[in-house]
């Protein structure tokens, strides 16, 4: 395969799970273009699908009248996908983990965890009063700028 080139696409939504079909195929889109097989494009499709599902459900609490931006960049060496909700921000250090056997037959709360499971970087930045972002990156493999990535 050639190495891809750099480009970005953005999709605002409502906060609405219906959108989520939307989110899936620019993800995957993106991730080929970003020069990922099918397996590396469904891992990130997998956390971008994840941070919007919370963007919605948690941060927006499913108000319509909020919204949801998803940037996809990619470069030749990897992809960066940034998600932004207009909720009030959490308290990363309370998020429960899913691996925990207390917390492990809980019906939700592996979400963050799938995200840094599939990514190689996963990071979150809280605005009083403008919302959450969350700034996800999958490198390509053997790429100059990911070497150190695992």
């Amino acid at each position: 395969m050639s190495d891809p080139a750099s480009g970005a696409e953005e999709l605002v939504l409502p906060s609405e799970f219906e959108a989520l079909e939307q989110v899936d195929e620019i993800a995957l889109k993106c991730s080929r273009r970003a020069g990922f097989d099918d397996h590396l494009s469904n891992e990130v499709a997998i956390a971008v699908i994840e941070a919007v599902t919370n963007a919605v459900l948690h941060g927006n609490g499913q108000d319509r009248g909020k919204q949801v931006r998803v940037v996809c960049e990619w470069d030749p060496d990897g992809i960066t996908v940034t998600v932004h909700d207009e909720g009030p921000g959490f308290d990363l250090t309370c998020v429960h983990d899913p691996t925990d056997p207390k917390h492990c037959m809980e019906c939700s709360g592996r979400g963050i965890y799938i995200m840094r499971e599939t990514m190689d970087e996963v990071s979150f930045t809280m605005s009083k009063g403008t919302g959450t972002t969350v700034v996800m990156r999958k490198c390509r493999t053997g790429s100059a700028g990911c070497e150190d990535e695992g």
